[in-house]
């Protein structure tokens, strides 16, 4: 078993410390309204300070009704014609926004750099399967269609995010591949959840005590699901052959999450098709590890193929 990395344990033992003082239960018994106010409380006071940036709101329409999008990009970049970074940020389809991803979505713009669009979307349980998709494709056409509005070159288009925000873009750009939509140069994903069958020993291996525990996969994923069958290619790719046309990906995934099996699965799905793949596993990092580097530093050097194939598009 891959050992804890020193940064990860002690993230660990922080969040474990501030659930005991906070008399907080796990995920699955809070249920969704308080979760959501919880972890939004606690990313807002602990994220790193935001770097300046070119930001506009904008809401867009979509079939279910207005959604909002977030557009950013770096300042030294203001007149510049960018490639377009749609990023789902993740929260077990649950939880999660725009707001609570800020740091990420500026970490993207800086480093690539790009036009980046963060995306909401609707969550579960309240709105299941496939409210999500639906959001995440409409947001897909609006970029598509849009960008070069904002100084962005829809021709360089890239989808991804981060844990269920990964899971998100690949089920958006399946459906683009198999409808022939917009064309997309890269799927990049942090941490992907791909498979909602828990069906990898991963999940087994590190689903306790790793940072997300198998009890709450099993609740997040029924939340979401909902009547659907959770081995759906939209819910749980990792389980199916790729369409034709899927874009080349970069996978980044963390050597301790439950995750990582189905990553690792995807991954090769995607190269026994002919789908060039870029796959990195940050060895002893625990889940979402990407957004939490004011935490695990360590982890930054583990995105650097990911990024360097996002430049290259």
């Amino acid at each position: 078993m891959t050992a804890l990395h020193a940064e990860a344990e002690a993230y660990l033992k922080m969040v474990a410390d501030w659930q005991r003082e906070n008399d907080l239960p796990p995920p699955r018994q809070m249920g969704a309204p308080r979760l959501r106010k919880t972890i939004r409380e606690a990313i807002l006071k602990m994220r790193p300070a935001l770097p300046e940036m070119i930001v506009e709101e904008r809401v867009i329409p979509a079939r279910s009704g207005p959604l909002a999008v977030r557009l950013i990009r770096g300042v030294e970049q203001a007149d510049d014609v960018l490639p377009v970074v749609l990023y789902f940020h993740g929260g077990g389809y649950v939880y999660g926004g725009i707001e609570e991803s800020a740091h990420e979505a500026c970490r993207l713009a800086e480093r690539v750099p790009a036009l980046v669009v963060s995306a909401d979307y609707r969550k579960a349980p309240e709105k299941p399967f496939p409210a999500a998709v639906e959001d995440g494709y409409d947001a897909l056409l609006w970029v598509y269609e849009n960008a070069r509005r904002y100084g962005g070159d829809a021709r360089r288009l890239m989808v991804g995010g981060t844990s269920a925000g990964g899971g998100l873009a690949v089920a958006v750009t399946r459906l683009a591949a198999i409808s022939r939509g917009p064309r997309i140069g890269l799927n990049y994903l942090f941490c992907p959840w791909l498979d909602l069958t828990m069906a990898e020993p991963s999940v087994k291996v590190f689903g306790q005590g790793y940072g997300l525990d198998r009890p709450d996969l099993d609740w997040f994923a029924a939340a979401y699901a909902g009547e659907a069958a959770r081995d759906d290619p939209l819910l749980s790719p990792a389980r199916h052959e790729p369409p034709a046309n899927m874009p080349e990906t970069a996978i980044v995934a963390a050597g301790c999450d439950p995750l990582v099996g189905e990553a690792r699965r995807y991954s090769d799905r995607l190269m026994n098709a002919g789908v060039p793949v870029v796959h990195h596993e940050a060895e002893g990092m625990v889940h979402a590890f990407n957004v939490l580097l004011h935490f695990m530093p360590a982890g930054d050097a583990h995105l650097a193929a990911v990024e360097a194939a996002m430049r290259r598009v």
